[in-house]
């Protein structure tokens, strides 16, 4: 990690419930993404969760499907900023603030770098893929070649 780097000025939690919040969320599959896989293999797809588009960039997707070249992001409202929901910590104001704009510009430079690899990213805000699980779908459905959701095709 840089010695610079926002993690690495990071303030300490203003409280004990704060700090635990905060490292619970590290790591884990949110309910968001637990909704949007379960639809999509209801859909029919396959696909790679948590996984490396490609190896060499430090970028995981929370959805892959490797033979598409398409990746699927979920982002968290409050962890990217969300422009509806995203209300700024009053506690370390400056440095939360600082912490966001800082993901959305990762969030932008990954999304070029796997745009210039061949890649095609969707990203979704997380209250998008819980209030509008289908039209989510769909979209990832078509973009990865599938079709249309819900259609059903008679044999023959």
């Amino acid at each position: 990690m840089k010695r610079n780097s926002i993690r690495s000025r990071a303030p300490k939690s203003s409280t004990a419930i704060v700090r635990r919040v905060m490292m619970a969320n590290v790591g884990n599959s949110l309910k968001p993404e637990r909704v949007l896989r379960s639809a999509l293999r209801r859909a029919g797809l396959r696909f790679h969760q948590n996984r490396r588009p490609i190896p060499r960039l430090r970028c995981e997707a929370d959805v892959v499907f490797v033979t598409a070249k398409v990746c699927v992001f979920v982002d968290g409202c409050f962890w990217h900023g969300c422009p509806e929901h995203f209300t700024c910590p009053k506690t370390n104001s400056s440095w939360w603030q600082e912490k966001i704009r800082s993901t959305r510009l990762r969030d932008r430079r990954q999304r070029i770098d796997l745009a210039m690899s061949g890649w095609r990213v969707l990203r979704f805000w997380e209250h998008d893929v819980i209030a509008k699980t289908q039209r989510v779908t769909s979209r990832i459905v078509v973009a990865v070649g599938g079709g249309r959701v819900g259609v059903q095709t008679s044999p023959g």
